[in-house]
C-alpha cells in the first residue's frame, strides 16, 4: 500500500507542479499587486506541505495497522497529521482564490484530485 499511495500521488503532485511552473512564469510577465503574489506563493506552498502531511498520515496509518475494517488503529503520527493536513488543503485553496493568473485553477483541481487519491487508497485499503 505503501508503493500504491506513492504512484497514486503523483496525479495530485504534477498539478501542483504545473501550478507552480505557470506561477513563476506569470510572476515574471505581468506586474501584479505584492499582496497577490504573497498570496499565490503562500497557497502553493501550503499546497505543497498539505501534500507532504497526507504522505506522512498515510504511511503512518499503515505502519500502525491500517482499519479495513472501520477499526482504528493503534495510536501514532496519524492522529494529528491527518487533521494538519485537511487544514492546510483548506488553507491552500483559500488563499489561492486571492492570488492571481491561471495557475489559480490547478489549485483547486489540486486538492480534487488530492481527496480522490485519498479516497482511493482508503478503499483499496479495504480489499
Amino acid at each position: 500500500m505503501f508503493i500504491v499511495a506513492l504512484v497514486l500521488f503523483l496525479l495530485p503532485c504534477s498539478l501542483l507542479w504545473v501550478a507552480w511552473t505557470r506561477s513563476l512564469r506569470n510572476a515574471a510577465d505581468t506586474q501584479i499587486p505584492k499582496w497577490r503574489d504573497y498570496c499565490g506563493q503562500a497557497a502553493l506552498i501550503i499546497a505543497a506541505c498539505s501534500s507532504l502531511l497526507e504522505l506522512v498520515f498515510f504511511f503512518s496509518w499503515f505502519h500502525n495497522g491500517g482499519s479495513p475494517h472501520g477499526m482504528m488503529p493503534a495510536p501514532g503520527v496519524w492522529k494529528f497529521v491527518g487533521r494538519i493536513s485537511f487544514w492546510t488543503l483548506v488553507g491552500s485553496v483559500f488563499l489561492s482564490a486571492f492570488g492571481k493568473g491561471r495557475w489559480r485553477l490547478f489549485v483547486p483541481a489540486w486538492a480534487a484530485s488530492y481527496l480522490l487519491v485519498a479516497y482511493v487508497v482508503f478503499m483499496l485499503e479495504r480489499d
